[in-house]
């Protein structure tokens, strides 16, 4: 009896931490349909690459991805590169062109399920063409066999997509419109990190404040959705991302409590002028996103708060652009992702807008937010030298020497330690800090 051959996938991830879940779907997915999985592009039967395009960075990088693997397939024509996520939802059959026919199977957001099938008619096809499974927007959250790729720290999907329409954004063009799962059926995915004695859980969605919107019941939402979580023995939850015009009150209040809800919150600012913020749909002011800091600041004890922000959105003036430097100078992030703005296609501002900010200009923008934000993330986690903090233990730093850990409010954290400790939670005095993280050793 000739013994089955085994299949092996390999699965690339880029954008945010929803992505990475979806990627555990993906996994999980596979693993059910005998695949093993692992981490070289080079031993894979299957490679799929699960895909953002918030940025237009993103599109460009997997390009140049799927032209590994054609050099790959030149080697072994047998291998299958499959593409899903945001790209495969915006271009479609487009990706066959674009990636001179390299992909042999694409599938939308919520079509992650289909993925076998794909790989089966991907191999029995006759001619070059992509097999899909494309819906034009999901109208639902898919339920996948999630494989964590940790064994001590979870994911939960609480929302998919968004409805708010900020002009910039591709996300409901993609993803689809919010859509809540049921209170029941999170707390139940919840119950099951709690029997594997996980430390760890992040609540995930485009915008978590919305959660509930979209149900009709006032008693959905997202605060009592935490207070929930409290109730749970999980040592840790988490949550992202943020958004200023639907965060309320009893979100802060929740935080603010002795919980194990942890202290940071990221949370998109975008810009600080009124007129950008206007044009971007964002629903608030750069004083209510100011108020709703301090708030923020004054009931959550050391509060960790990160953002994005957009430069060089279409009719930026040197005056929009202070105020955002003015904004930032007054909220002290404790870190900020800065981007460049980038059409993206089919938004309202592609559609609407002249990009007619020189790219010159908004790199001189980009750097000089880059500098300030350096500055201040140095001085908030100069800040925590010689306070003592709990710390989850994740890995080995990248020296193979120290170990990597982060602080409830998401500092990261270096020191040395034994790798037992990965996985567990210790206590860390920090002894020094730069605008990378904090440095100390673990108090027994």
């Amino acid at each position: 009896m000739t013994q089955e051959t085994t299949k092996r996938a390999y699965i690339h991830t880029w954008g945010c931490q929803m992505n990475e879940h979806k990627s555990e779907g993906i996994a999980g997915v596979l693993t059910e349909e005998g695949y093993e999985l692992i981490d070289s592009m080079d031993e894979a039967d299957v490679v799929v690459y699960n895909t953002c395009m918030v940025r237009e960075k993103a599109v460009d990088k997997l390009l140049s991805h799927t032209g590994l693997v054609a050099k790959l397939k030149k080697k072994r024509p047998e291998v299958l590169l499959g593409i899903g996520g945001c790209v495969a939802q915006a271009l479609k059959g487009e990706l066959s062109e674009r990636t001179n026919q390299t992909v042999d199977f694409i599938f939308g957001s919520s079509q992650i399920g289909e993925v076998p099938r794909l790989i089966r008619e991907a191999k029995m096809r006759t001619n070059q063409r992509a097999v899909m499974a494309m819906e034009r927007i999901p109208d639902k959250l898919e339920d996948l066999p999630f494989l964590s790729f940790s064994p001590f720290q979870g994911k939960i999907t609480i929302t998919e997509g968004c409805s708010n329409f900020c002009s910039f954004c591709i996300v409901p063009y993609t993803t689809g419109l919010l859509r809540s799962r049921l209170p029941g059926s999170i707390l139940s995915e919840a119950a099951q990190f709690v029997e594997k004695k996980f430390q760890e859980v992040q609540l995930l969605g485009q915008n978590v404040d919305s959660y509930g919107n979209d149900l009709k019941d006032s008693d959905i939402n997202f605060a009592n959705l935490l207070k929930a979580f409290t109730e749970i023995d999980l040592p840790r939850v988490r949550f992202i991302s943020s958004h200023p015009q639907d965060m309320t009150d009893d979100v802060v209040k929740v935080m603010g409590e002795d919980n194990n809800i942890c202290e940071h919150i990221h949370v998109a600012v975008q810009s600080g002028s009124d007129r950008m913020l206007e044009n971007m749909r964002r629903g608030y002011t750069k004083e209510r996103f100011l108020s709703l800091m301090r708030d923020m600041k004054e009931n959550v004890e050391e509060v960790s708060v990160t953002t994005d922000v957009i430069v060089g959105y279409p009719g930026e003036t040197e005056e929009d652009f202070e105020q955002t430097v003015d904004l930032m100078q007054q909220a002290r992030f404790d870190g900020a992702f800065i981007f460049k703005y980038s059409p993206r296609p089919g938004t309202i501002s592609y559609l609407k807008y002249e990009d007619d900010v020189p790219f010159e200009t908004k790199q001189a923008r980009l750097e000089k937010l880059l500098v300030m934000q350096k500055q201040i993330s140095e001085e908030q986690n100069e800040a925590t030298i010689g306070k003592t903090y709990e710390v989850l233990v994740e890995k080995m730093a990248r020296d193979q020497v120290r170990l990597l850990g982060k602080t409830r409010p998401n500092k990261t954290v270096l020191f040395p330690g034994n790798p037992s400790l990965i996985g567990k939670l210790v206590n860390v005095k920090i002894n020094d800090a730069d605008m990378g993280g904090l440095y100390g050793e673990v108090i027994v």
